[in-house]
């Protein structure tokens, strides 16, 4: 009886029955009502002791323990693994074990489920029948009439059929008569198909994707499509692993009317603080611009393009020299013409995507498309209070060359060499309030044509903070002393003066007050209930409402620096006598949230707590212009205006799917708003994110700022779900005031579990493209 149930029988027999259970008890079969553990010992390979437990409703052992059976929610498990199945039996001699009948098995990361399985428990080695293998890392089904698990973590596979879709009919899926998978390696197809829910689409007499958990070499997914300037384009990229820290990219990007380009890009990260990103791509290129009014681009700009050979090279890196203190930067840019970041601007290798990238490994961003391209090394030094930095810098102009002006004529200066000297700011002697920073640098410029020479420009400043028990004030003095020491003096249209001049002296003057006053109001609502049911309930319990009004006084005096050599923007600071006044208002709440928390014992129990937000800060300003105030010239063009503009400034950010940020300014002479910059975004989890934006100036003509022109511009970003699988998403950027589009891009996106396609129009000023993007997980990742 394996039930454990004796029934009342009379007589003769209740003894029989009594005496043989007792000899089948003595035999060594043992019967439950509840699965009971068993203890079995083994050595692995490695001659380890290992104990693996077994359950089951039934088990018997025979051959003096030599075999056990074990039939109903059997169960073997050693750690995380396990092999369950209706029937198992196990060779204690062999440690091979037999599973049939809903064969589940859990080795590592890998579920495997199956008809029928043998295993050897020391090697992890066996076969199945009509299985099926679940690869967590990466998300994919492996199944086959019969597999083969070799030593280590390679399978063989008979009939067999692979996808990463969840399913019984799976949208995608490769089929193979043979297949041989290595985990955190590839899978090996032999005549195989490529189907679609189950119905073959292609045929591949071999076929090879990844299987690994780590980064794989390999092809990655193409980008192709229609562009109105390129024609059709296809970029194929390959990814190479060279080492755990390392990689490169290699891609063809093929444009029917434009040619083949060729792009090499490296990275290597051995460490969080020691990175390299370098990438070159070339292209020779069908065509050329061979008169202003044909540039695609700009046909305005007095450039052509005559060059076939184009190219971008750029990269940045950052090291550190033995002591972590010692660091060594730089930056790679330099481009074959000024077209050219502008015309390959998006896609594998564009301008977008490399910035993308040299931002988010460097923190560092590369100059804008239309705008001299920066190379530089930087070698740097950290004390205590001490900073030090020497390198070099060279500026390229991409519009020198290719049928424009001639690369003699470059009269950009280079900056090599560079040194530049840091004091932070501390006390200047200890027991004394006064504290000192300063900054020093010292720059020989090189140039082909205009004035050549160093400037030594050297600022100290004292600061006296007073912090007392109702505000701060913060007043600061600083003296630029400026030597120029010029070699030769040659100088340019637009510069001013004759480069004469040999010194300067600049005072500066600052100081700032700023005060806080607060109040905390109270907000009555029902408390809430420490239940599990309301975990994630939250209540506001009060408001803190600060008040922060500061007042700031710049002086810098009038100097005449036009007899100056003009190297950079730094040969002409401006004069100010200027004072800032503020009031910023910054709520803050206060909230109860209902939690389940973990106690000592490690059950979760509901828990009160406490957050904070600032969920709303509300700034105006502004200020008087004392230089303004008191100026004498050119007062029948431009009257006095010395009251700067009324400006609010808006952040709020009352719920998590709301965020609302507003500059306004206002004139108080005419009476007209001069600037707006409005953004409005929306968030929901489910259905996405949208993103609305308005910039607008008005047309200037002051003393201190002009422009002859409106700028009105609005732009609208985001993605949001349509239907099911089915979203939408883009941006789209105008210009209203000229009527005139800048850019749309439009997205159709249908994601599945196991792929998504993506359909992408894009128009701007310059091109019309079409893409479409098929991702894959698994085979194009």
């Amino acid at each position: 009886m394996t039930d454990g149930r004796l029934r009342p029988l009379a007589g003769f027999a209740a003894y029989v029955f009594l005496l043989l259970s007792g000899i089948l008890l003595a035999g060594g079969a043992h019967a439950a009502q509840q699965p009971q553990p068993n203890v079995l010992q083994m050595r692995t390979e490695d001659d380890r002791e290992v104990t693996w437990n077994l359950t089951a409703d039934t088990v018997t052992s025979q051959n003096d323990s030599k075999i056990i059976e074990a039939e109903g929610r059997v169960a073997l498990r050693r750690g995380q693994d396990y092999l369950k199945a209706d029937y198992i039996r196990y060779y204690s001699t062999t440690n091979w074990v037999y599973l049939k009948g809903n064969v589940e098995v859990h080795f590592g990361k890998d579920d495997i489920a199956a008809e029928e399985a043998e295993f050897d428990l020391r090697s992890r080695t066996g076969w199945m029948k009509n299985g099926r293998i679940f690869m967590g890392e990466p998300h994919a089904y492996f199944a086959g009439e019969r597999i083969d698990k070799n030593w280590g973590d390679l399978y063989t596979f008979t009939n067999a059929k692979i996808t990463v879709c969840d399913g019984d009919t799976p949208a995608w899926s490769l089929t193979a008569e043979e297949a041989v998978v290595e985990i955190d390696g590839y899978a090996r197809l032999w005549r195989s198909n490529f189907q679609v829910k189950d119905s073959d689409v292609a045929y591949s007499p071999y076929f090879v994707m990844p299987a690994k958990r780590t980064r794989q070499s390999g092809f990655l997914m193409p980008q192709y499509g229609i562009s109105s300037r390129d024609g059709f384009y296809y970029n194929q990229p390959y990814y190479w692993v060279l080492d755990e820290t390392s990689d490169v990219t290699l891609n063809e990007y093929a444009m029917s009317e434009r040619g083949f380009m060729h792009g090499v890009e490296y990275r290597s990260r051995p460490t969080t603080d020691q990175t390299t990103w370098l990438r070159l791509d070339w292209l020779y290129d069908n065509e050329v611009v061979d008169s202003d009014g044909d540039d695609p681009i700009d046909g305005s700009d007095g450039l052509v393009r005559t060059n076939h050979e184009r190219y971008w090279l750029r990269g940045m890196f950052e090291q550190r020299l033995g002591d972590p203190r010692w660091r060594l930067k730089g930056d790679l840019d330099f481009v074959s013409d000024q077209n050219y970041l502008r015309e390959f601007k998006r896609g594998l290798g564009g301008f977008s995507d490399s910035r993308d990238n040299l931002f988010s490994l460097f923190g560092r961003d590369i100059n804008e498309r239309d705008r001299y391209r920066t190379s530089q090394v930087m070698l740097t030094r950290d004390w205590d209070r001490v900073s030090v930095a020497l390198g070099g810098r060279y500026d390229q102009d991409p519009e020198l060359g290719n049928g424009n002006r001639s690369y003699s004529s470059d009269s950009l200066p280079q900056r090599l060499p560079e040194a530049d000297v840091y004091l932070h700011r501390g006390a200047l002697f200890e027991g004394l309030p006064l504290e000192v920073q300063a900054s020093a640098q010292s720059v020989y410029f090189h140039r082909r044509n205009g004035t050549q020479g160093a400037r030594h420009d050297v600022h100290p400043q004292v600061v006296l903070p007073v912090n007392g028990k109702y505000g701060s004030v913060i007043s600061s003095v600083g003296l630029r002393q400026t030597v120029y020491d010029t070699e030769r003096r040659e100088s340019l249209p637009g510069d001013g003066g004759d480069s004469s001049g040999e010194s300067r002296t600049l005072p500066d003057y600052n100081i700032a007050a700023s005060t806080e006053v607060a109040r905390v109001y109270r907000v009555e609502s029902a408390p809430l209930t420490l239940t599990a049911e309301n975990a994630g309930q939250s209540r506001w319990t009060g408001i803190r409402h600060a008040l922060q009004p500061r007042v700031e006084y710049n002086n810098l005096p009038l100097l005449d620096q036009e007899d100056n050599p003009r190297y950079d923007g730094d040969d002409r600071i401006g004069a100010r006598n200027e004072l800032v006044y503020s009031i910023t208002n910054v709520f803050t709440r206060k909230r109860e949230v209902v939690r389940m928390k973990t106690n000592d014992e490690g059950v979760a129990e509901p828990d009160l707590g406490t957050d904070y937000l600032e969920f709303l800060r509300v700034k105006l300003q502004s200020g008087y212009d004392i230089r303004e105030a008191n100026r004498d010239d050119e007062l029948d063009t431009y009257e006095r205006r010395p009251v700067l503009d009324y400006r609010a400034e808006v952040q709020y950010f009352p719920v998590a799917w709301l965020a609302w940020h507003s500059i306004s300014a206002w004139s108080p002479y005419t009476g007209d708003v001069t600037q707006h910059d409005h953004g409005l975004t929306l968030i929901d989890a489910n259905r996405g994110q949208l993103t609305l934006g308005y910039n607008w100036r008005s047309s200037l003509a002051e003393y201190n700022r002009k422009r002859d022109y409106d700028i009105n511009a609005l732009y609208l970003r985001g993605e949001a779900s349509v239907w099911g699988p089915w979203s939408v998403g883009g941006e789209y950027r105008v210009d209203i005031e000229n009527g005139t589009d800048l850019e749309r891009i439009f997205d159709i996106i249908y994601t599945h579990q196991c792929f998504k396609l993506i359909g992408r129009t894009t128009f701007d000023r310059e091109e019309e493209r079409y893409e479409v993007l098929v991702v894959l997980p698994g085979l194009s990742d």
